[in-house]
């Protein structure tokens, strides 16, 4: 299990204030939404040193990473309590999640409301970055920009039509092995589940939206090529789970419609 989101971490956190030098008309501003059981800073992170000397990297604002390719954006990473199992496990929904984005950009970007927007989203936290533009569109004046103002997304293992290969009720009981009941919460998985009515609603609502706009918002999608451990995820090293079944976000999940040609992968 990872590091646990306390209250501090939950919102919207700059990294980087765009140079003070750079003009109005181009500064950018750039938000990363982590993924379900994720930590909204950790995820963005890689060790570069030994696991006996460590020295973790955060690419989002690391000067050689994202503001060397990006230098006059503004870049934030929107934190929520991403936790489903366990002794601090919170019943989350897309819908909650994309609302207290939308106020915390409402709040950041009062003084700028039409800057240039640009969304880097994991997995669940894509789905949140759909639902979150799909309601600035039908309530323009309650969130005005925000639709209007997005240029570019960019997608990381985003299970737009549901994460295939191990069931998500089979993670469901490899987390009932390890907590009480009342220690997990399955509503934000179920939405992962491939078929699920709410998931094809987001999903096809947003690609309609995006067919009907005039000038196409750059989007760009990746997907794994290796598969990910899930019993290990939910029960850790030390713990006893036995699930053997391992699943990664394809590319025909993680891209569909939305993506375009624009398909990577990650090794």
């Amino acid at each position: 299990m990872g590091r646990l989101v306390t209250e501090d971490d939950i919102g919207l956190k700059v990294l980087r204030e765009a140079p003070a030098e750079a003009e109005a008309a181009q500064i950018i501003d750039i938000v990363a939404i982590h993924g379900l059981g994720a930590h909204p800073d950790d995820s963005w992170c890689k060790n570069a040193g030994t696991r006996e000397s460590p020295r973790w990297v955060n690419w989002l604002d690391d000067e050689n990473l994202l503001p060397a390719v990006a230098p006059n954006a503004r870049i934030m990473r929107y934190g929520y309590e991403s936790q489903w199992f366990g002794k601090e496990a919170m019943q989350q929904s897309v819908s909650t999640v994309a609302e207290r984005l939308l106020l915390n950009l409402k709040r950041k970007r009062k003084d700028v409301p039409f800057r240039p927007l640009l969304f880097i989203a994991h997995c669940f936290g894509g789905l949140v970055v759909l639902k979150m533009l799909l309601e600035a569109e039908q309530y323009q004046s309650e969130w005005p920009g925000v639709f209007r103002s997005t240029t570019g997304l960019v997608f990381f293992g985003t299970p737009f039509r549901g994460a295939g290969g191990m069931n998500q009720m089979e993670m469901l009981e490899a987390a009932r092995r390890e907590y009480d009941n009342d220690q997990v919460q399955p509503a934000a998985l179920e939405v992962l589940q491939p078929g699920n009515a709410y998931l094809q609603d987001v999903v096809d609502g947003f690609l309609k939206k995006m067919r009907s706009q005039m000038s196409k918002t750059q989007v760009a999608c990746f997907y794994e090529l290796k598969a990910s451990d899930v019993g290990r995820i939910v029960g850790g090293q030390s713990r006893t789970v036995s699930v053997n079944e391992c699943y990664t976000i394809s590319r025909l999940t993680a891209c569909t419609e939305i993506c375009g040609h624009r398909k990577l992968w990650l090794s």
